[in-house]
């Protein structure tokens, strides 16, 4: 079995090393499951219990920044019983629980570390989180994550379920890419970017580039019988600390949006919905410091709008900021895969270190 034997404890477990048991699988099947899908394993399932509770405050949490609410992860919650004879080939596996109450989920975990890994465990009052590659099925990912007992899980869970949640997204964003990218690369589009205006981003061959572009906006789309996604890649001079924050970021959307976006309704142009809120938040980028925001846009004098992500980001080589937004109309359509394809792609964006 190939796996990782990467133990990170979430108390000081001295003297217990944790592994998974060796089992000789050959030709492991391919996995099921979609993008942004998981499994979750419990001692039981139970809506009103408080650990249940605590795990799908963060796995069933909604995206707001949707027209429509929807969830950020597919989530089905599932017992050790019903996992045995009917998910063991999901590509995302998780394993929640304790060892307190002797049950199908202590056996299931001692069948995958070993009982006397276990006994060790348990007397030492200990947890353990263990992530495994390709044990059942091939691509998949197992995370099992274990307490001595209930108290000592519940009182860790915040912080398991927030480095969970942000390995998984992260996992699933690098998945979506290798997806928006089978089809090929837009290599005319990349030389264009990286030779003209100094900026590295892998483009897909599905995205071209429209004649609205000049010399320093670049104006990407692609168009399906379903969607029309978005991306504007736009640099200003960096003159001053003011521009880094978002309103401006805003102002400026909304100027861009309402010279380069329309529909052929005359008078119609792209503004951000301020109805609903917007998110902002302050990211390292692949090493840049970046002003990352999420939401609504709306087409003004026209019926369109739908959700929106971009980046601000501080290009010191060239002494100036980069923006880049991409949008996504696609009104028969969940919105939220739609976006994170488009995420997928502009957080591939590295500044090149020479000048203009």
């Amino acid at each position: 079995m190939s796996n990782r034997r990467l133990l990170v404890f979430l108390s000081a477990v001295l003297g217990i090393a944790v592994s998974c048991k060796q089992l000789e699988v050959k030709n492991l099947p391919y996995s099921i499951g979609g993008v942004d899908e998981m499994v979750v394993v419990l001692n039981a399932v139970d809506s009103t219990d408080t650990l249940f509770q605590a795990i799908d405050q963060y796995l069933g949490a909604i995206y707001n920044n949707t027209p429509q609410p929807e969830y950020r992860f597919g989530v089905t919650y599932i017992d050790v019983a019903t996992y045995r004879s009917t998910f063991q080939k999901h590509r995302n596996l998780l394993f929640i629980g304790d060892l307190e109450t002797p049950g199908d989920f202590s056996q299931f975990i001692s069948e995958l570390v070993g009982v006397e890994t276990l006994k060790k465990v348990r007397s030492a009052g200990a947890s353990f989180y263990l992530p495994l590659e390709d044990v059942w099925a091939k691509p998949q990912y197992v995370e099992a994550i274990v307490a001595a007992d209930r108290t000592l899980l519940l009182a860790g869970i915040d912080t398991i379920m927030q480095g969970l949640t942000d390995r998984i997204s992260q996992r699933e964003l690098e998945k979506i890419r290798k997806n928006q990218f089978l089809p090929g690369h837009n290599n005319q589009v990349e030389t264009v970017l990286r030779e003209q205006q100094q900026i590295d981003m892998q483009v897909p061959s599905e995205f071209t580039m429209l004649k609205a572009s000049n010399d320093n906006f670049i104006f990407l789309r692609k168009s399906t019988i379903d969607l029309t996604a978005t991306i504007m890649i736009y640099y200003e001079p960096y003159t001053d600390s003011a521009q880094l924050n978002p309103t401006y970021l805003l102002h400026l959307r909304d100027s861009l949006g309402h010279q380069y976006e329309s529909s052929r309704v005359p008078g119609s142009y792209m503004q951000t919905e301020y109805r609903a809120p917007s998110e902002h938040n302050v990211i390292n980028l692949n090493g840049y410091y970046c002003l990352e925001s999420r939401g609504l846009w709306r087409l003004i004098n026209d019926f369109m709008g739908g959700p929106f992500i971009n980046y601000w980001i501080v290009d010191e080589a060239n002494n100036r900021l980069v923006y880049i937004d991409a949008y996504v109309y696609a009104p028969d359509m969940r919105k939220r895969p739609q976006i994170r394809q488009l995420e997928s792609v502009i957080s591939t964006y590295g500044l090149s270190s020479f000048g203009d």
